[in-house]
């Protein structure tokens, strides 16, 4: 693979990384504010009876987006120790992809659910989304794992 191709892969991945990190920062301090902070930001609405759920949502949100920056985290560092071994589709990736997608749905169920949660209101909420990012995330994560396969094929007819 050439040296620039390398480059711009681990440019785009430093890049994907800020700007996650900056994500999920902007995330816990919004719950934040919205939990702890001052009126003018909205609080939130604890209601007695549906606080179980608030916590869930609200914890939920800040868990799966959490986790999901964790795993793009492994899967580019695997993807950049992947690049300086020669082996382009690394195995283990498929796993993390998988789980991803699985983290995603929850995600969207917490994201479709927070403003209601946030006014302390019990309606639940699911739109396409929550289903539809989850299948095109498995659909990328059996691309990926045969591309893995193809990778290893030229690898052993050479």
């Amino acid at each position: 693979m050439k040296k620039s191709t390398k480059q711009s892969i681990r440019t785009l991945s430093i890049i994907t990384v800020v700007l996650g990190a900056i994500l999920v920062a902007l995330t816990w301090w919004n719950m934040g504010v919205s939990i702890w902070g001052h009126r003018s930001y909205g609080n939130v609405v604890w209601m007695e009876e549906l606080k179980g759920w608030q916590i869930t949502v609200i914890g939920g949100r800040l868990l799966t987006i959490t986790l999901l920056f964790v795993l793009c985290c492994i899967f580019l560092s695997r993807i950049l120790k992947g690049l300086d071994s020669g082996d382009i589709f690394p195995r283990s990736n498929i796993a993390l992809l998988r789980w991803g997608a699985l983290l995603m749905f929850f995600y969207g169920f917490f994201w479709n659910n927070i403003g209601s949660v946030l006014k302390g209101e019990s309606q639940l909420e699911i739109d396409s989304n929550t289903i539809l990012m989850p299948l095109i995330a498995l659909v990328f994560a059996q691309l990926y794992k045969m591309a893995y396969l193809a990778a290893k094929d030229s690898s052993l007819a050479i």
